[in-house]
């Protein structure tokens, strides 16, 4: 699936070092592929959240679609859902 971006996440990926950059990346590539800790949001139909270590990547995506929408990542603490 392809992974599209919007201003605000790539802004903080961004504004991260190189190493945090580099984990983030392998995380968006895992995310491609639907692998890991993805959990639906509730209340919505297509925005899910996908937990590495402490970050967090909101996304939307709609069953059956090839693309995947990032909104936002960011620490668990500064995320806003």
């Amino acid at each position: 699936m392809e992974i599209r971006l919007k201003k605000r996440a790539q802004k903080y990926l961004d504004s991260v070092d190189e190493n945090t950059r580099r984990k983030l990346y392998k995380a968006l590539d895992q995310l491609s592929r639907l692998e890991g800790d993805i959990v639906r949001l509730a209340g919505t139909e297509n925005r899910y959240r996908y937990k590495i270590a402490h970050y967090r990547i909101l996304f939307e995506w709609n069953k059956g679609d090839i693309v995947i929408l990032v909104i936002d990542i960011n620490t668990r603490t500064n995320i806003k859902y």
